[in-house]
């Protein structure tokens, strides 16, 4: 075989990767897309008593959508969309009760939200449909969690997620994009990093 011949088949082996490899991700990220639904609340600031306030809100919000089942996203969304005034009248009573006055805003829509790591689960970075919170100015750190299938509130100690939680995902999605969250083996670990690279390579 002459240099040129053997340059070429790399070349279009590389090339066959990197299509494949962006195939890959776009299928695997759409797969997620479509079924998962996330939770975003920005703080007004960065002081102890602005985080203080975005943790006060987010456990209010979790623990009044913890009082319904939800089958799937469409089913949140719908619910959320149509129980807006609720999701209002929870953090403006949250504001008021930590003794400040500040604006918000409640909003559903698409961010970009980074990786998140549990213990037998590993959510890819990427852009999610998601219940928006913004507090005040909202230039403050922000907090992001799942909530369907409901990943929010997990064992503090063991980061662990409940198996009715594991139990609705496992029914959300196909098996091979469950296998790439939750497989430990090199080869499924190997397809997680690509798709979180092109991921945040998208985002940038």
């Amino acid at each position: 075989m002459s240099k040129k011949s053997f340059f070429i088949i790399i070349f279009f082996f590389i090339l066959y990767f990197i299509v494949y490899s962006f195939s890959y991700s776009y299928s695997i990220s759409k797969e997620l897309k479509s079924n998962i639904f996330r939770l975003h609340i920005i703080a007004n600031s960065n002081s102890d008593v602005d985080q203080d306030l975005k943790l006060f809100i987010r456990d209010n919000i979790i623990n009044y959508l913890n009082q319904f089942s939800f089958k799937n996203k469409a089913e949140l969304i719908e619910f959320l969309n149509t129980h807006k005034s609720e999701i209002e009248n929870i953090v403006q009573k949250s504001i008021s009760e930590k003794g400040f006055t500040y604006s918000f805003s409640i909003s559903i829509g698409t961010s970009f939200f980074p990786q998140k790591i549990y213990s037998n689960i590993t959510m890819p970075s990427g852009v999610y449909d998601g219940l928006q919170i913004k507090l005040g100015k909202a230039s403050g750190k922000n907090w992001w969690c799942v909530l369907f299938p409901p990943m929010c509130l997990i064992d503090s100690t063991t980061c662990e997620l409940p198996n009715e939680s594991k139990s609705i995902l496992t029914e959300s999605i196909n098996q091979e994009t469950y296998s790439i969250l939750t497989s430990k083996s090199p080869s499924y670990q190997f397809k997680f990093k690509i798709i979180d690279w092109i991921n945040n390579l998208s985002n940038s």
